[in-house]
């Protein structure tokens, strides 16, 4: 994300069925709005696609590619996707039920890193160690959060910030000593749960960030050099930076394995550098070029290093870390960004990063709340097609995880003038896209953000409020899809999965099935459920978030206006008249609905 001052939203270029067929066959063989810092959002692109929920009389499969990042090694050697799962439509006189799901079906992997978030450093201490602030992000099981916040991370001196003003030498700043520092980030996901993700200052040195990882990521009694960078400055040591976290009061390694070098490089300010061509540029970078960027320009004293320098440098510490590149979609938008990093980085690139949010102004054209609702069925098919494109023509093919690292429905909080982040709205289209990125093998995924801080005009990208800790409409189907489970299996619906229910079927153990389904009408649907395979149903429960109307500001959680920081005061409901297949279900109007259903053996 960057800064909200000013951007330009380029709407993601529409790619025909033709194309998903000929996917399927080839796979088959800022402005700062208060006292908490400034906001950020993204000019990424939206698109459309393929609905996930297959219709019965629907034969078009929807490939899916397997995550390879769970090989942490970042050895940047290739990495096939696993043979492509379609999604199979039952036929017609399999059964009559409105949702079909096969149990004894193949599974794709449900990754629980979709279900990340950005904590910015703006939130400063205060907040990060704050009760209920803790309490409340706990509960939402979260399990990756990106640090340390948007275009901040290129400006960020990680050094001075921990040694609050205190950098390498006199030439190194903390912008903001009374923000959070990597300490507080350690300690506040110690408490939390979850491990970070960390996106590098692009202009500091690569033995700058390699530094870093020692801080995180090394022991005390480590003696490996990392020595002199290209401005003269001597580095030391892994264990001398090791031992600044010991001495801060975390004496173990917090390992960090997913790093990313600069945030939105492609959006610089006019005049930076190469190809820093766009009036309305937020980020203080020295190239919007995607070859520099990943190979570097000049040389001695004025060496600015690129992505290949940065995780050379890196990996020297921990040959583990996975390190992912700035990219963009479309990939021939920013000056051609994507392909030249793609084609440049080569076998390097351990993972591509892409920001995505879907409208940079709503109201500008209008956009309906119909349209909002059916749109993550296209988008994120559209987005991974577009992508994967790009990838067999500038990375031979190669499968290379997509990170998702920043999206929300409003790319600008400026622009968001109904407040629509805010609303019941975005909780359903969050809640889908989700289950898209999930279906269209995305390897990871960062909401923006945890908590924000509002905008004058009244929105705001957080879960949390940062003032008063109150739960955003979103916030809820974080904990709902947290209990989806680590599989998905293949579903069928007689729903327009756009319009009327969106339905992801999963697995979290050997004898549960999970339902995530989604109603984005004002009528209550009745749904007949078949789960073809088994005999009988033991036990089912449910959890339901649901709002009186898409403007509603505020949601009930299992009937609670109000819940516990932890639930307990709303409790999941125990489903009645279940033993044969198939069982119906109401879901209720504007609602997120988890069913967890217990079969018999």
């Amino acid at each position: 994300m960057y800064h909200k001052r000013s951007s330009l939203k380029i709407i993601l270029a529409l790619f025909g069925s033709a194309v998903l067929g000929l996917l399927a066959a080839c796979n088959a063989g800022v402005d700062t709005p208060s006292s908490p810092g400034p906001t950020q959002g993204s000019p990424t692109e939206g698109g459309e696609q393929p609905t996930a929920n297959v219709s019965r009389d629907d034969d078009t499969a929807v490939p899916h590619a397997s995550d390879p990042t769970d090989n942490q090694g970042g050895s940047g050697q290739e990495t096939q996707p696993s043979e492509v799962t379609a999604v199979p439509p039952p036929p017609p006189s399999i059964s009559t039920a409105d949702i079909y799901v096969n149990f004894n079906a193949a599974t794709i992997p449900f990754d629980t890193r979709l279900l990340g978030t950005n904590i910015p450093a703006w939130l400063n201490p205060a907040r990060l160690g704050n009760e209920t602030f803790q309490a409340r992000t706990a509960a939402a099981g979260i399990p990756l959060y990106r640090i340390p916040g948007g275009s901040w991370a290129n400006a960020y001196d990680w050094l001075a910030c921990e040694r609050r003003g205190q950098g390498i030498d006199a030439n190194a700043v903390c912008q903001w000593e009374w923000a959070a520092n990597p300490t507080d980030f350690i300690n506040f996901l110690q408490t939390v749960g979850g491990e970070a993700m960390y996106t590098v200052n692009f202009n500091g040195t690569a033995k700058e960030a390699a530094a870093l990882v020692a801080f995180f990521n090394g022991a005390v009694d480590d003696e490996t050099v990392i020595g002199v960078d290209v401005r003269g400055r001597d580095w030391g040591t892994v264990g001398d930076w090791a031992q600044l976290r010991a001495d801060n009061g975390n004496p173990e390694p917090f390992t960090v394995r997913y790093w990313e070098i600069g945030n939105e490089i492609y959006g610089g300010k006019p005049d930076m550098g190469t190809d820093c061509t766009f009036a309305w540029g937020w980020e203080d970078v020295w190239t919007c070029d995607g070859r520099e960027y990943v190979k570097g320009i000049g040389s001695g004293a004025d060496r600015r290093e690129g992505f290949l320098e940065f995780r050379n440098e890196m990996r020297k510490v921990d040959s583990n870390i996975m390190v992912g590149a700035v990219g963009v979609s479309p990939q021939d938008e920013w000056s051609n960004w994507g392909n030249e990093v793609i084609e440049e980085a080569g076998d390097a690139l351990d993972f591509y990063v892409i920001h995505q949010y879907a409208y940079f102004n709503p109201t500008d054209p209008r956009v309906t709340y119909e349209e909002m609702l059916a749109y993550p069925q296209t988008m994120w098919p559209e987005l991974m097609q577009e992508t994967s494109a790009a990838f067999n023509r500038y990375a031979n093919g190669r499968y290379i995880p997509i990170a998702i690292t920043e999206h929300n429905l409003v790319s600008v909080q400026n622009n968001d003038s109904e407040q629509l982040m805010t609303r019941a709205v975005n909780m359903l289209f969050m809640a889908d896209s989700i289950g898209q990125m999930a279906v269209q093998g995305f390897a990871m995924a960062n909401q923006w953000d945890l908590a924000n801080g509002r905008a004058y005009n009244g929105t705001d990208y957080g879960l949390l409020d940062a003032e008063t800790y109150d739960r955003s409409p979103q916030y809820y189907i974080f904990p709902l899809w947290a209990q989806f489970g680590t599989q998905m299996l293949p579903v069928a619906s007689t729903y327009a999965a756009g319009t009327t229910l969106s339905v992801y079927a999963g697995k979290t153990e050997s004898q549960t099935v999970t339902l995530i389904v989604i109603n984005k009408t004002e009528d209550d649907i009745t749904a007949e459920i078949e789960i073809d395979g088994i005999s009988s149903i033991a036990r089912g429960t449910a959890d339901t978030v649901r709002a009186s109307s898409l403007d509603a500001q505020t949601v009930e959680f299992n009937g609670a206006a109000n819940p516990a920081n932890d639930f307990s005061d709303a409790p999941s409901t125990e489903l009645t008249g279940l033993g044969e297949v198939p069982f119906s279900y109401t879901f209720v109007p504007y609602s997120v609905t988890l069913l967890n259903v217990e079969i018999n053996e």
